[in-house]
């Protein structure tokens, strides 16, 4: 039997998420050569992937490409894609924070940094967007990574290494602007419809949209949401449009695949430091089932923009808050330091706790 390509890798959960993770110097430097292999290691284009390692869900058809820094500022560099399930091809145009919380446990894993006790501090540059952010794991005195009860991490079940994830002056992530339609209201108009959203760039590019605009509660379950066609074709056309949106604004092109979309519910209220809401992510194929690191960074920082449809209630800047999301498997918090420099808000980090483990790691076959 002959194998087109060997390739040294792991497969990894981070968060709430799995994927495929790599150290580029296994993979040929010729991109459409590298996302031939990775489309062919994780079985795509098809729907069950069923010939590959992914597992027929954006979740876990995710591929992580990491390599040791020039840079003396930066440990390691991480590039992640999200491999195409019905489709052959890789987006690369936004980054998976909670694949990210794999990349620490990886590289020291495999050699890229040395374990220090009793934590050690992993400083990540993210190639998808050029933003840094640091992995925070706590160490045995074996200098192995601590392994805990997945708990505390809503949607994922078993044991992990707990990780601290603080990304770094995420706002702009993909645009440069943290408002980049230039507005924080935005209306769109569907079939005659208008839907109001608040657009955001910050860790990624959202648009979030109050639930009750699609007769919804914000709560539904996402095998329901999925099962909603005109809903979900509805979606679509508001992703394009709001792509078109931020092109116009900007005088560049920024595609679909770029524009996250969530739903959310109303906030409650608990202390002045602290918001609960209750929120989905639309993806392109199926609901989000948890919800994506990424995401949270975003919707927190929509809630301290003034004249966001999220900033409902005031949370003073230059001190730490926190927001709480409720997702379908439960909860996800951020905790974030925010300014304000020349009337604008940016955030100087957000921090998240997360966790990651190595499910296995050898040889896979192109």
């Amino acid at each position: 039997m002959t194998y087109y390509h060997p390739v040294s890798c792991a497969v990894v959960r981070g968060g709430t998420t799995k994927g495929l993770f790599i150290n580029t110097q296994e993979l040929p430097s010729d991109k459409t050569q590298r996302d031939a292999i990775i489309l062919t290691l994780m079985g795509s284009p098809d729907l069950r992937q069923i010939n590959g390692l992914g597992g027929g869900d954006p979740l876990t058809s995710k591929v992580a490409l990491i390599k040791q820094s020039d840079n003396p500022d930066v440990d390691v560099e991480y590039l992640s894609g999200e491999v195409g399930i019905d489709e052959g091809v890789i987006n690369y145009s936004t980054m998976c924070g909670n694949l990210a919380s794999g990349v620490g446990i990886f590289a020291l894993a495999t050699g890229l940094i040395a374990a220090q006790y009793p934590h050690t501090k992993i400083r990540i540059r993210n190639m998808n967007t050029g933003k840094k952010l640091e992995a925070l794991i706590p160490m045995c005195p074996d200098l192995t990574p601590l392994i805990k009860d997945c708990r505390e991490i809503d949607g994922v079940q078993g044991a992990g290494s707990e990780i601290q994830l603080t990304f770094i002056e995420p706002g702009g992530s993909i645009t440069g602007e943290i408002l980049p339609s230039g507005k924080t209201v935005d209306t769109l108009t569907i079939n005659n419809k208008d839907y109001r959203c608040s657009i955001v760039d910050c860790g990624t590019l959202y648009a979030f949209f109050p639930a009750d605009q699609f007769n919804l509660t914000g709560d539904e379950q996402p095998e329901l949401l999925d099962l909603n066609e005109p809903f979900k074709d509805l979606i679509e056309q508001l992703r394009e449009s709001v792509a078109g949106l931020i092109s116009q604004h900007l005088d560049r092109p920024i595609l679909a695949k770029q524009i996250k979309i969530a739903i959310y519910a109303d906030f409650t209220r608990m202390v002045d430091d602290h918001k609960e809401l209750t929120a989905r992510v639309i993806n392109r194929y199926k609901t989000h089932k948890a919800f994506p690191v990424t995401g949270a960074i975003c919707i927190s920082t929509a809630c301290v923009i003034p004249g966001t449809l999220l900033n409902t209630c005031n949370i003073s800047k230059g001190v730490e808050y926190n927001v709480l999301i409720k997702h379908s498997e439960g909860v996800i918090s951020t905790n974030s330091l925010s300014e304000i420099i020349d009337g604008k808000v940016n955030i100087k980090y957000t921090s998240v706790n997360r966790s990651a483990r190595i499910i296995m790691a050898g040889v896979a076959y192109a």
